[in-house]
């Protein structure tokens, strides 16, 4: 009988890729990498997401794993998780702060679909075919995730499952098609048009 309770032998047994090893790791610590992620994140399927992607890489990299506490690499791991997701969140807070602060003014725009004024059906039939420039040059990968959160409505975890990929990449893919909507109308239109592409998108 394995003794998974000595660290050591623990992770040597996950080098091993003994499952029942790993199976241990994860019914043991689950809930107390739960409690530490809960100190930073209030959302509790974030932070099982956050976790359910730490122990994946541990899996995916348990070959390589070094002779360190794998308990600290964990909490560590959780750590940064949080930390790039508050990060994503503070990008995120940015933009609807920008929005609020310009939103005077922007009504008409951000009904415009609602008007049968014809300067502005030209203008929302104009940010369409930007929209649909922008969509059309990203990434083949990155597209499909942004259609799928933005226009299929499909959570981050959903969108993992249904293309066999990570959380964390569904939300790099999502960041990275977000850096592309902001670097195309930025510069192009004014500053009302601009934050209500990007409040759209962000509530969308």
């Amino acid at each position: 009988m394995i003794d998974f309770s000595n660290r050591d032998v623990l992770l040597e047994e996950i080098r091993k890729s003994n499952n029942a090893a790993f199976e241990y790791l994860f019914k043991n610590y689950y809930l107390r990498l739960c409690g530490y992620a809960a100190r930073f994140i209030d959302d509790r399927e974030v932070i099982r997401d956050i976790i359910q992607e730490c122990f994946i890489k541990i899996w995916e990299k348990r070959e390589t794993l070094k002779s360190i506490s794998i308990l600290s690499l964990l909490f560590t791991m959780v750590r940064n998780g949080c930390l790039d997701y508050l990060k994503h969140a503070a990008i995120v807070e940015q933009h609807r702060i920008q929005y609020l602060a310009s939103i005077e003014g922007e009504e008409k725009l951000y009904h415009v679909d609602f008007t049968c004024d014809t300067e502005y059906e030209t203008l929302y039939r104009e940010l369409e075919e930007q929209i649909r420039h922008v969509i059309d040059h990203l990434p083949n990968r990155c597209k499909e995730v942004f259609i799928l959160s933005r226009f299929g409505g499909l959570k981050n975890k959903e969108i993992a499952e249904k293309l066999n990929i990570s959380v964390k990449a569904v939300e790099n893919h999502i960041s990275k098609a977000l850096s592309d909507f902001s670097a195309h109308f930025k510069n192009k239109y004014p500053l009302d048009v601009y934050v209500m592409i990007i409040a759209w998108i962000i509530t969308k």
